[in-house]
């Protein structure tokens, strides 16, 4: 199969991801219709592809080839998940799909342009992050873009809730959408795709053994939601590695990255009740676990095969500095269209009145 048609099935997986998670996420969303919850789930994935494609042309003039449709479609992953907390703070519909544009202009496509065309802030600053399947655009990016809008509080909707075999589907469709993914990345099918599809099936597992255990230690209890959480944690894990992970330090990444992802989650949720803190510890703390252990796990390449400390230098202060620019982006942009609303929405009642 040429590399078009692995970028075609590479689109086909990352839209499976997206209509996954949207079902998946929906006890993180605020309670609506659920016909007008697919739309504005799909409206806000529309800002972060829109996005790519109007801005990656200028970003990466020679951007044209069988990537760019699966990082665009990369980006409608990503603004979802960093539009999640908006959405459950209050945001209106046009206020959501607002942030959605100005996140993905400014933190998605920088950082997508960077991971898949070694073009952006982190080349100029001479850092070099390895990133297989894009954990740092999409994962540690709209984690902190929902950490930065957590942060800065605010009205808390009722969320909504599905049933477990509804559940179960959207779990299955993202296992399957995620591993088609990772081995897709490769842009070609070859003796890698086996280990990536490998790893990435230890990765999950690991991620469930590592939330599961941790929160049968904390509270004795386990669910759907805590098995969903947790696999996708681990394959968040290995999202930036997959080829060059082996079984054995996927499942390490997998099981440290569920179970840090589980404390982290479920202290936040139990402190502020709010569901959203889920994308935070299952893609940004999972995400950057995960990036992180790629410096010290690489194979023939990390710190453990070669003694050097220069990958794994690289993978901390990247995902240091795409975390740390998200979050401020996200909290100014936050702070500025709420007041912006809240100025809006009073002007139009002392005119009504």
């Amino acid at each position: 199969m040429g590399s078009w048609g692995v970028a075609v099935g590479s689109v086909a997986a990352i839209l499976l991801i997206l209509v996954s998670l949207a079902v998946v996420d929906t006890r993180m969303l605020p309670v609506a219709p659920w016909v007008r919850s697919v739309v504005v789930s799909l409206s806000c994935a529309s800002t972060g592809v829109v996005s790519w494609l109007v801005l990656a042309p200028v970003l990466v003039p020679d951007a044209a080839g069988p990537l760019f449709l699966p990082v665009a479609a990369l980006g409608g992953v990503a603004s979802y998940l960093a539009t999640i907390a908006v959405r459950a703070g209050g945001g209106g519909v046009a206020v959501t799909l607002l942030f959605g544009v100005l996140w993905s202009l400014l933190v998605y496509v920088p950082t997508a342009a960077r991971t898949f065309a070694n073009s952006g802030a982190a080349g100029a600053l001479t850092i070099n992050p390895v990133d297989h399947g894009g954990s740092l655009a999409v994962n540690v990016a709209s984690g902190a873009a929902a950490l930065g809008v957590l942060l800065c509080g605010g009205p808390r909707l009722r969320t909504a809730t599905i049933s477990r075999t509804t559940g179960l589907v959207g779990v299955i469709g993202l296992c399957s959408g995620w591993l088609l993914w990772l081995a897709g990345a490769e842009f070609a099918v070859d003796d890698a795709s086996a280990a990536i599809l490998a790893n990435g099936v230890v990765g999950a597992a690991g991620g469930v053994v590592g939330w599961l255990v941790s929160q049968r230690i904390r509270h004795r209890s386990v669910t759907l939601n805590s098995l969903a959480a947790g696999l996708i944690s681990g394959l968040v894990a290995v999202t930036a590695g997959a080829p060059l992970f082996t079984p054995v330090s996927a499942a390490a990444a997998g099981v440290l990255a569920g179970g840090a992802a589980c404390i982290f989650t479920l202290s936040r949720v139990g402190s502020t009740r709010r569901q959203q803190w889920f994308v935070v510890g299952s893609h940004l703390v999972a995400g950057a676990i995960g990036t992180v252990l790629l410096g010290l796990l690489a194979t023939n390449m990390g710190f453990l095969f070669t003694g050097s400390v220069t990958l794994i230098v690289d993978q901390i202060l990247g995902t240091i500095i795409v975390a740390g620019y998200s979050a401020v982006v996200s909290v100014l942009l936050w702070l500025i269209l709420r007041t912006g609303a809240t100025i809006f929405s009073g002007a139009r009642t002392r005119t009504a009145r």
